[in-house]
C-alpha cells in the first residue's frame, strides 16, 4: 500500500499533463500512486495518462471518470479521496507543474507531529505559456514579500484566509478527511479553505513551504484574473 496518493482533477489537459507527469516520474519520492480523476475530458489526456501508466508499471495508475455533469471541486476531490490508499492525499492540478524532483518529499517531510493537518504553499511561479498579466503579478507577489521581508521558507497557519490549503497543491492527512470531506455546498470551490478551517478550529494547523509549490497559471488577461481573484475571495 503507497504511503501518498496523488490525486489529479481533469478536464482537457493535454498540453501541460504530459509535463506534470514526467516531473512525478522524476520525484526523489518514489512511494506513491497517481489518482486521475477525469470529467469528461475529450482530446488526448486519457490517452496520455494510460501512455504514462504503461511506461512506468511499478507505479499504480488508476482513472476514475466522473460525467461532466456530476462535477463540482469537492465532489471531483471526494472521489479521488474514496479511491485513494495512501496515508495522505496529494490534490495537483492538471496544470500545476511542481517545481522541483524533491517536492513531493519535501512536502511530506513537514508532516512533523499529530497537529498538522495539512501541507500547502500557492503558486509562486508561472507556466511557460502564462500572460504577461500573470507573470508581472507573481513576480511582483514575491518581490513584495521579500522587500517586506514576509518571505519564509516555512511557517505555520494557525488561522484560516484566502488560499490556505488551495488544493491547487496540496497535501491533507487522509485520517483527518475519513472523519470530515470536503463540503459539497462549495460547488464553486472553496471547499479546501472550508476543509482547514474545520480542522484549525480543532487545534489543527497547516504549514506552508516555499519548496513546496507549483508552477501554475491560467493564460488569462487582467479582467479575468481579477474575476478569478476576486471569486476565490469571496468562496
Amino acid at each position: 500500500m503507497p504511503l501518498v496518493s496523488v490525486i489529479i482533477r481533469t478536464k482537457n489537459e493535454a498540453v501541460h499533463l504530459p509535463k506534470v507527469l514526467k516531473i512525478l516520474e522524476k520525484q526523489t519520492f518514489k512511494d506513491f500512486e497517481i489518482i486521475v480523476v477525469d470529467s469528461g475530458s475529450t482530446d488526448e489526456t486519457l490517452n496520455i495518462v494510460e501512455e504514462y501508466k504503461n511506461k512506468n508499471p511499478m507505479t499504480s495508475v488508476n482513472i476514475v471518470k466522473i460525467k461532466p455533469e456530476e462535477f463540482t471541486y469537492p465532489y471531483a476531490s471526494n472521489v479521488g479521496a474514496k479511491n485513494a490508499q495512501g496515508k495522505y492525499l496529494v490534490y495537483l492540478s492538471g496544470h500545476s507543474l511542481p517545481i522541483s524532483e524533491t517536492w513531493l518529499q519535501d512536502g511530506i517531510n513537514k508532516f512533523i507531529d499529530d497537529r498538522v493537518a495539512g501541507v500547502y504553499c500557492n503558486p509562486l511561479y508561472p507556466l511557460d505559456d502564462a500572460t504577461i498579466v500573470e507573470r508581472i503579478i507573481l513576480l511582483a507577489a514575491r518581490l513584495i514579500r521579500i522587500k517586506l521581508r514576509w518571505w519564509k521558507e516555512t511557517e505555520i497557519i494557525k488561522r484560516p484566509g484566502t488560499g490556505v490549503m488551495g488544493t491547487t497543491n496540496a497535501i491533507i492527512r487522509k485520517d483527518l478527511w475519513d472523519k470530515y470531506h470536503f463540503n459539497l455546498s462549495f460547488a464553486n470551490g472553496g471547499e479546501d479553505g472550508d476543509w482547514i478551517a474545520y480542522w484549525m478550529e480543532r487545534g489543527f494547523v497547516a504549514i506552508r513551504d516555499v519548496k513546496f509549490t507549483v508552477r501554475h497559471s491560467h493564460s488569462v488577461g487582467l479582467i479575468d484574473y481579477l474575476k478569478q481573484y476576486f471569486h476565490w475571495r469571496i468562496e
